[in-house]
């Protein structure tokens, strides 16, 4: 955990630099590819340090049998969906629809930058990590939350129905 919390911030640090070097020049960070990929590093770093602290045990408890049998989900199965939800983040970022949403944000976030006191950073990124993993925590249950929705659906139609009997 040690050496991906080092690395955490040596990614976060570059990220930082970079953000600042182009904001210097004058460069939109939104239409940016290295500073986009830069994050998403950034991003990944942060969704393995969740991991680790195991905020969730090794096997992923959901109820969706009838009776309330509990269903163990693999480690290999958990990373297999974070890794589809990861890709699927990255897609939605990129489509038109949310587009203007994440570049309405961004021109928020640029103002807000700008307004910092630099002796108020440290502060700042603290919180900026917060947030950043409440959002991945929310992201992470609703998408579970769905998935056990799913299940429970398809278990519905292939379970003999009562009416039928």
């Amino acid at each position: 955990m040690h050496n991906l919390m080092h690395k955490y911030e040596e990614e976060k640090r570059k990220l930082n630099e970079l953000g600042q070097q182009l904001l210097e020049q004058g460069i939109p960070l939104s239409t940016n590819e290295t500073i986009q990929a830069q994050s998403r590093r950034v991003d990944e770093l942060i969704n393995r340090m969740y991991q680790e602290k195991n905020v969730y045990s090794e096997n992923l408890l959901l109820n969706f049998c009838p009776g309330g049998d509990a269903v163990s989900f693999p480690a290999w199965f958990i990373q297999t969906i974070q890794g589809r939800l990861n890709e699927v983040t990255a897609q939605i970022e990129y489509q038109s629809e949310p587009r203007q949403a994440f570049e309405e944000e961004n021109e928020a976030f640029q103002a807000l930058f700008d307004s910092i006191d630099i002796e108020r950073m440290p502060q700042f990124e603290d919180w900026e990590n917060k947030l950043q993993l409440k959002q991945a925590v929310l992201n992470e249950r609703l998408y579970l939350q769905g998935l056990k929705d799913g299940m429970q659906l398809a278990h519905a139609f292939t379970a003999p129905s009562v009416l039928s009997e």
